[in-house]
């Protein structure tokens, strides 16, 4: 992403974690910046991460090397987190099955409903939340980038996304304008990495696991080194998570509550750290 005169001021990075039903948590999640600050030159140090680590919260397993890119990310990224908003929905592809069975005569498989809901509603609620309530002084545009995706493609995601808020925008009198919306690579920006490992990292201390693997293992052990330095709560603060309740509601949910009760369940390791 290169800096111009005409950039849009706010950045928007936009993710998801636990694509299948299978998935204990499903979490689709963005942050916002100004653009002036996230590409500043002081942090590059940050942006020049991607040469040198992958980070990916999916692939992390315990690797010495990735661990150390991990943590470097926090480190770097820590100067931004009091400019950074975070907007996260958890939502449960089962239960919008379930609801889903109404449509059974109408649609071939009901899973196209589920996946419309999922790829078409969620996102652009997400993506709202960090754009609502600028006042008629402080016009925004902005940029949304999308982590690549077989699935967001094939559904046009960035354009859906850009025309329903831009959309949005007008019929409410909302200062917003939606000047470019795309995808990005793994590895290709930085932001994108960072929402994908919160996006992880959020996701692991909600489901709280007791049989775990080794991989699991490996991440709660970063997670709370992470916290246990105070590396992750700088982030975590800016951050709202709702949950999309049955009778289709969101409900806003306290992940402070969370995080105590991980580090409660994992203490005996957190205290050694």
């Amino acid at each position: 992403m290169t800096m111009q005169q005409e950039t849009p001021h706010l950045l928007i990075c936009f993710d998801e974690s636990g694509k299948q039903s299978r998935d204990p948590i499903q979490l689709m999640g963005a942050f916002s910046i100004p653009t002036t600050i996230y590409m500043h030159p002081q942090y590059k140090d940050l942006h020049l991460l991607n040469k040198e680590y992958t980070l990916h919260w999916k692939e992390y397993g315990g690797d010495g090397k990735d661990r150390k890119g991990i943590e470097k990310l926090f480190q770097h990224a820590l100067p931004l987190a009091e400019y950074m908003n975070f907007n996260f929905i958890r939502y449960s592809r089962s239960v919008l099955a379930e609801q889903a069975n109404v449509f059974l005569d109408i649609y071939e498989s009901k899973q196209v409903i589920v996946d419309n809901t999922v790829y078409a509603k969620l996102p652009e609620r997400i993506c709202y939340g960090l754009l609502r309530g600028y006042d008629e002084h402080n016009h925004v545009q902005a940029t949304i980038l999308i982590e690549d995706a077989s699935e967001y493609r094939s559904r046009e995601l960035d354009q859906t996304i850009k025309n329903s808020l831009n959309i949005h925008s007008l019929y409410r009198g909302e200062d917003y304008v939606i000047r470019e919306c795309d995808y990005r690579s793994k590895g290709q920006e930085i932001g994108i990495e960072i929402i994908d490992i919160l996006l992880g990292i959020v996701g692991l201390i909600l489901d709280n696991p007791s049989a775990i693997s080794n991989k699991k293992k490996a991440k709660i052990h970063l997670v709370l080194k992470l916290l246990k330095e105070n590396r992750l709560q700088p982030f975590l603060k800016n951050l709202r998570l709702f949950e999309l309740q049955q009778s289709n509601q969101l409900k806003e949910a306290n992940i402070e509550a969370s995080i105590k009760l991980f580090i409660s369940k994992n203490y005996e390791t957190f205290i050694t750290l």
